[in-house]
């Protein structure tokens, strides 16, 4: 269920669509908005993309933690009604450029078997590996779970490739239209709102680089995508139990 981030197709994008760049203490925030469905790699919605550096994530993870912390809010206020919250850690947690979804789960807290009597939000966690692992398509396992839960909002979260070598490890992304499927699935099956009728946003970090000829990953994937996941994990739950 890999897709591209959406820095890889910014170059075709009209100029209307870049909204605004900024920088917070060595991170480089991106905000677009994709008007239509007409772009060959996006999908209409609200996308920001977060880049850093080396010295950011190794020395200064409080920084961007700040800064994707306050975007996630502003998208979780406007989409969450006081439901249950629904996050899906989507891909394969026994490949490493594939696991980054099941990693940001492992540190999260899942409340919706709590008693109503708690004010807390409902939060429910859900990983439903690949189907050659499960011999379920995920699609129809989320679809499952979404039917059975009745969420507010959906939150997905995955590994993304890239095809610029920068932004390898060292980008985020953060989008309210949901996952795109690709190519190369067999399923053009899209999770977003049309699909279950619910909000759905998207957490992406790439951690692929596609080439012509091959798919490579970092000889540090594994302590890069250990502080990112505890990152955004921890700006999370921040944000669902303040």
């Amino acid at each position: 269920m890999k897709q591209n981030l959406i820095l890889d197709a910014a170059s075709s994008f009209q100029k209307d669509e870049l909204i605004k760049v900024k920088r917070d203490k060595n991170v480089e925030i991106k905000h677009f908005l994709i008007k239509t469905d007409e772009h060959k790699n996006c999908k209409k919605g609200d996308y920001y993309t977060f880049l850093f550096d080396e010295n950011v994530l190794y020395k200064n993870g409080e920084v961007l933690e700040k800064v994707f912390s306050k975007t996630f809010s502003s998208f979780l206020a406007k989409y969450h009604k006081g439901g249950p919250i629904l996050f899906i850690g989507l891909g394969n947690s026994s490949i490493l450029g594939d696991s980054f979804g099941k990693k940001v789960l492992e540190k999260l807290i899942a409340t919706n078997a709590y008693n109503d009597f708690l004010t807390i939000p409902k939060v429910a966690l859900f990983t439903p590996e690949t189907m050659h692992k499960t011999g379920i398509s995920s699609f129809k396992l989320i679809e499952m779970v979404v039917g059975y839960l009745k969420p507010d909002v959906l939150i997905l979260i995955d590994s993304f490739f890239t095809r610029d070598m920068k932004h390898l490890d060292f980008s985020l992304e953060l989008n309210d239209c949901g996952m795109i499927f690709k190519e190369e699935l067999r399923s053009n099956r899209v999770i977003d709102f049309h699909t279950f009728h619910v909000p759905v946003l998207s957490i992406g970090y790439p951690t692929l680089l596609k080439t012509k000829s091959e798919i490579v990953s970092k000889y540090t994937l594994q302590s890069d995508m250990e502080i990112v996941s505890e990152i955004v994990s921890s700006a999370i739950q921040k944000n669902l139990f303040r």
